[in-house]
């Protein structure tokens, strides 16, 4: 198959597939308050695609705590906020992704989130993926490449021919350096243009015809 030919489709999972961000904000806020502390607008901004090693670091070091603590503490109140609370699909997404699959594209949710997390997605929105790689099981999360180089090897794909839909600079950084092309969908953050990249205001606005003409030029 030449390597202009469309051969995957790539999906971030915070921000791109559901509206999750506003819930890691208030799990941010709430773990900050349990160690006495604060968290701003700006340091949310700051944490938007992590990864969450780099997070947690700078949390410990604000707070004066164990990072190992503000860890736990930080996941057990965004598994209780993801859980408890509806997490609607971004526009869009269902929709490219029941085309992909239907043309019998491969299909995979990349993220830096645990796995719990993904599990709580999937189960809420029903959604299905060939594969999922979740950021607790590699050794090198976004914005390193790793992420999206291991789900197009397991996925059999080129890089090159696949195409990665993020709305982080930090997604966008880890599949860019995998060699993918890059669906960029602003949420919280703003988004230069690039090369081997499309900038579009949701996903409504992509379809499989206009990925395969991306790659094709």
């Amino acid at each position: 198959m030449p390597v202009s030919e469309l051969q995957a489709v790539l999906f971030d999972m915070d921000g791109t597939l559901v509206e999750t961000e506003s819930l890691w904000q208030e799990a941010e806020v709430l773990t900050m308050a349990a160690y006495g502390s604060t968290w701003s607008d700006e340091e949310q901004h700051f944490a938007l695609g992590g990864p969450f090693g780099r997070v947690v670091e700078y949390m410990a070091q604000k707070a004066h705590a164990d990072p190992t603590d503000v860890a736990v503490t930080l996941v057990d109140a965004i598994d209780q906020l993801m859980s408890s609370r509806p997490l609607p699909i971004q526009p869009g997404i269902a929709e490219l992704l029941a085309e992909a699959r239907a043309a019998g594209l491969a299909t995979g949710l990349v993220t830096n989130s645990f796995r719990r997390l993904i599990s709580i997605v999937l189960k809420s929105t029903g959604l299905q993926f060939d594969v999922t790689v979740a950021g607790d099981e590699l050794p090198e999360n976004k914005p390193h490449p790793m992420p999206y180089e291991f789900a197009c090897r397991s996925l059999g794909v080129d890089p090159v021919a696949t195409v990665v839909l993020e709305d982080s600079m930090t997604g966008i950084a880890s599949a860019t350096a995998a060699g993918c092309f890059v669906v960029a969908i602003p949420h919280m953050a703003v988004i230069d243009a690039a090369p081997r990249q499309l900038i579009v205001p949701s996903a409504k606005d992509v379809s499989l015809g206009l990925l395969r003409e991306l790659l094709a030029q």
